[in-house]
């Protein structure tokens, strides 16, 4: 399909877009099969799109990830300067995994600084593989252009963990003992309560749980922000000492 196709597919399209932007160790046609299991477990009724950034496809090459993460953040931000200026008035809904929040996180800065118009109607950060300081800088900027964000945190997850120890950097996806990294005007929560993960060492708990595909259904079906405990009732609200809250699924 030739760029002006795909415009024309989606301006004629449904009013409503999801943008997935997959993480480490996925290859294009898995990232493919997993955009398409999100859209269909959470029903989304609009088109489906996939950023698909050149994953080497091997757990061994978290590295050569890192660096190709890196280099697409610019390609990225075409795509949603794309989604924004020429599609016409669509509601955008953006899931990022694991390795792709480094991707999005930094297209969104650099979108930011550029004063370039966003219009985003929710983020959704999963797992995010970003390190916790490097993220919170950076989230001074993009709330500036994605008002309603979503992160999904665990302690289960191992990549993240293994991450951690790699980079010598916090994962700001990763719970550790003293609780999830908080981020004002994100909404976090945590779901390390919440099943098994038979495909990636828990790290895609956000989509192989149908408790959570249930809260992403909402999210992206929603023609209103609605706030976690509205969305889905069971969630427990949990304060922490400086008074910032989140939000736990109960074991």
């Amino acid at each position: 399909m030739g760029r002006d196709s795909f415009v024309t597919d989606l301006r004629e399209g449904a009013d409503s877009v999801l943008l997935f932007i997959h993480g480490y160790n996925v290859p294009f046609q898995d990232a493919i099969f997993k955009a398409a299991q999100i859209a269909y477990d959470a029903n989304f009724a609009g088109s489906t799109l996939v950023f698909s950034w050149p994953s080497a496809g091997d757990w061994k090459k978290y590295d050569y990830d890192r660096e190709s993460a890196e280099y697409s953040i610019g390609d990225l931000l075409q795509i949603l300067r794309l989604l924004n200026g020429e599609i016409g008035q669509k509601r955008l809904y953006i899931v990022a995994h694991s390795l792709g929040n480094h991707v999005l996180v930094g297209a969104l800065q650099q979108a930011a600084l550029s004063k370039v118009t966003l219009n985003i109607s929710e983020l959704v950060l999963a797992a995010p593989d970003v390190d916790k300081h490097v993220f919170i800088k950076k989230a001074n900027d993009i709330r500036t252009i994605a008002k309603n964000m979503t992160m999904y945190v665990s302690s289960a997850d191992k990549a993240l963990l293994v991450s951690d120890k790699k980079s010598w950097g916090i994962r700001v996806g990763y719970v550790g003992d003293t609780g999830p990294n908080l981020v004002e005007g994100i909404e976090t929560i945590d779901v390390t309560a919440v099943g098994d993960d038979m495909f990636s060492l828990d790290h895609s708990t956000f989509s192989n749980s149908r408790a959570v595909l249930d809260d992403l259904g909402r999210i992206i079906s929603s023609s209103e922000h609605l706030r976690p405990e509205v969305r889905t009732p069971t969630l427990k609200l949990m304060p922490n000492k400086e008074q910032l809250k989140y939000w736990l699924y109960p074991h």
